[in-house]
């Protein structure tokens, strides 16, 4: 097996990088010393994937498909895995977003045999006509659930605005009418399909042997064919730029989405985007003092950067009672950034700010591991996202900031 071993150059850190002979990659950041073990099993499967084709024909995935997968495959024919972990002492969770499906576990002892136990779980699936058809009411709970959770519906509605009818505007765990439409025959369809070496990365962090938990993941059989991703062709919405649900509560919760059309998916870009994000906005900005002392804002706006199969988009996330005056200040700030540019010291700043919150983040193995999972989804590493900040310029800021956050991308969902 073909091995990388690296030292990032902000945080000091090895990442072992191995491809092995089956096509799965493996992330390994050795942290000597540390008490907790945690291994990710990361596969290219999300609920922003909507139709595959194989064997010449194509089969189109009902909305939820893959956080129903994500529901069943702990469960073989005459076990659960999920309970064969949690009696190995292991916490064990996983979760699915428009790009991947992500299992996971953490212990303090018996890793390898866990890592062994999340590798044959994902090798082989069971899906059952009694089993499937009593996950479809678990799941719908958990639907109707989540439609009472403000934070929940305000991203809900964001990118029903930003992109109706296409799989961004639906929920990740799909609707009660789509939940009824899968069936045993379509969750092995798509495992076969999307479930394969090549789509999936295994991340390990903790004090362990890089070569052992390799041979480990090689040692893994898989007999899915691989199918063909369609991607859905995603137009923004360009008629529309606000909704605004009730939901009774005592401070309104707002997200503004940017949609970014031409955004390169690199390492490079997405810091560049976050360090504009932070110049305009950020604890230590003029825009974030001034919302304060207003008492427009109680406390910092939050920032992600989502991917989907076939865009990008951002999300500023906050309470306030003036949400409308919050979005326009910001985007009225970054015209003026646009028009001034960031200075050296102000990306000098901003740079060392985010070489600490690496550091930082290098004392969490789970911080360690959701962030390798998010970069391996786009096939980078943990090395790559340093070498970024390390040697990102002021041009490339100010060159992000001259598209980023424009008037005419910029979407608002308020839940008051």
């Amino acid at each position: 097996m073909d091995v990388i071993k690296e030292k990032c150059p902000i945080s000091g850190a090895y990442i072992y990088v191995y491809t092995l002979p089956t096509g799965i990659k493996c992330y390994i950041i050795p942290k000597s010393g540390f008490k907790t073990y945690m291994a990710m099993a990361v596969v290219k499967f999300g609920s922003g994937d909507i139709m595959f084709k194989q064997d010449g024909s194509f089969t189109e995935i009902p909305s939820g498909t893959a956080h129903f997968i994500e529901h069943k495959l702990f469960d073989k024919k005459d076990k659960s895995i999920f309970t064969e972990l949690s009696k190995n002492g292991a916490a064990v969770n996983a979760f699915t977003d428009f790009v991947k499906t992500a299992y996971y576990f953490s212990c303090y002892d018996g890793f390898y045999s866990n890592l062994r136990l999340l590798m044959d779980m994902i090798k082989e699936p069971y899906f059952d006509k009694n089993g499937v058809e009593n996950e479809k009411s678990i799941i719908k709970s958990e639907i109707n659930m989540y439609k009472d959770i403000p934070e929940r519906a305000v991203f809900s509605n964001l990118t029903k605005l930003m992109y109706p009818s296409t799989a961004l505007s639906c929920e990740i765990a799909g609707s009660e009418k789509s939940v009824e439409k899968i069936t045993p025959e379509i969750l092995y369809a798509c495992y076969n399909a999307f479930y394969t070496p090549e789509n999936i990365s295994i991340i390990c962090s903790g004090d362990i042997e890089p070569e052992k938990a390799a041979l480990i993941v090689q040692e893994t059989d898989f007999t899915s064919k691989g199918g063909e991703r369609i991607k859905e062709d995603i137009t923004p919405n360009k008629i529309n730029d606000y909704v605004s649900k009730h939901f009774n509560v005592s401070e309104p919760f707002f997200n503004i989405g940017f949609n970014h059309e031409c955004f390169e998916i690199c390492p490079e870009n997405t810091y560049a985007l976050k360090m504009v994000f932070d110049i305009l906005s950020g604890d230590g900005s003029k825009l974030y003092e001034r919302l304060i002392n207003k008492q427009i804002l109680t406390e910092p706006l939050g920032f992600s950067l989502v991917f989907a199969p076939n865009s990008v988009f951002s999300v500023i996330s906050g309470r306030s009672q003036k949400p409308s005056y919050t979005a326009n200040s910001f985007i009225k700030t970054s015209s003026l950034l646009r028009n001034t540019g960031a200075g050296d010291k102000a990306v000098k700043r901003i740079k060392k700010m985010y070489a600490g919150r690496i550091i930082r983040g290098y004392n969490s193995i789970d911080a360690i591991i959701n962030a390798q999972a998010d970069l391996a989804v786009q096939g980078f590493s943990l090395l790559d996202a340093e070498n970024a900040v390390a040697n990102i310029t002021s041009d490339k800021i100010n060159l992000t900031a001259s598209e980023a956050f424009k008037r005419q991308n910029a979407y608002l969902s308020v839940i008051k």
